[in-house]
């Protein structure tokens, strides 16, 4: 099951402005555990296609790169994660695999899931909501900059498996350091910077939730020309020292009193079917704020 937390542009249901938010089993429920990765290493991988609309062209893969030492030199400090970039990949399919290879996939989407023209009205990946996947599209809101999503253990919290998908359909992508883009769209100018949107996706990658906290790095709000998300705030760095201690274990918010299980088994899923969840999206401020939650079943696939 995956669970969709995109911001749309209505009025305000007022976000915490605690320093960080862990992203939790059942988003935002502190009752349920935090979501968390175990293991010491989490390879990554970029797509070989990139995005051919990034403005300077070919400076989107550095881009994703600089945002992942920004997180790493954050872990080196302290904390018990290595991140290691992986050979670029012709995979453009994102999820989880239940006993298959799974990646941590960073690509762009560059065309939409459009009824018809792309994707036929009667296809059954409407219905298992993996349209995006088959027709290498973006299936959600043209209002949405990106997505992560993350697989992970739902009595236990354990990350298994997380990817990012941009948006290129809608957003122009920039990797410049210059003044914020006016029409038409001109060299050095900044519209939507990869590395601004990427450092902040791959906090809800590590397990970190929204806040409304002035600066923060997991702040929503993302006005074109914003670079400022680039550094890794005071708060999201706590946070990394809190839950994933230098030399320690990570950190899980509630005792186990279950045992683990990759989750419910959905309605027509095989054995073994994940709960696959937390799929972080965030956007442009515009205007006011609403947090929107959908659930969506996502089979395995073999």
């Amino acid at each position: 099951m995956t669970t969709i937390a995109a911001l749309l542009l209505t009025l305000s249901m007022g976000q915490t402005v605690d320093p960080y938010v862990r992203s939790r089993v059942e988003a935002g429920d502190r009752s349920t555990q935090c979501l968390f990765w175990t293991v010491p290493r989490i390879t990554w991988n970029q797509s070989t296609l990139g995005n051919p609309g990034t403005q300077p062209a070919g400076s989107e893969f550095e881009a994703v790169r600089r945002s992942f030492q920004s997180w790493q030199d954050v872990f080196s400090s302290c904390g018990n994660i290595t991140f290691e970039e992986g050979p670029r990949v012709a995979d453009r399919d994102v999820g989880y695999v239940s006993k298959g290879e799974n990646r941590n996939l960073v690509l762009f989407r560059t065309r939409q899931c459009t009824v018809g023209s792309v994707v036929p009205a009667e296809d059954p990946c409407w219905e298992d909501d993996v349209c995006g996947n088959v027709y290498d599209c973006w299936s959600n809101g043209n209002e949405t900059i990106a997505v992560t999503l993350t697989t992970y253990d739902e009595n236990t919290g354990i990350i298994y498996d997380s990817d990012i998908e941009l948006n290129a359909v809608v957003f122009s992508f920039t990797t410049a350091d210059g003044p914020r883009c006016t029409p038409p769209l001109t060299q050095g100018c900044v519209a939507t910077d990869i590395q601004n949107t990427m450092t902040h996706e791959i906090g809800h990658l590590v397990g970190l939730d929204h806040t409304d906290a002035p600066n923060s790095t997991m702040n929503p709000r993302a006005p074109p020309g914003e670079t400022s998300k680039r550094t890794i705030d005071a708060g999201s760095r706590a946070f990394v020292c809190e839950s994933y201690p230098k030399g320690g274990v990570s950190q899980n918010c509630l005792h186990l009193t279950t045992d683990p299980t990759l989750g419910r088994k959905a309605a027509g899923a095989s054995a073994g079917g994940c709960a696959s969840a937390g799929a972080e999206a965030w956007l442009p401020a515009l205007a006011g704020w609403a947090l929107l939650r959908a659930r969506r079943r996502k089979e395995p696939r073999a």
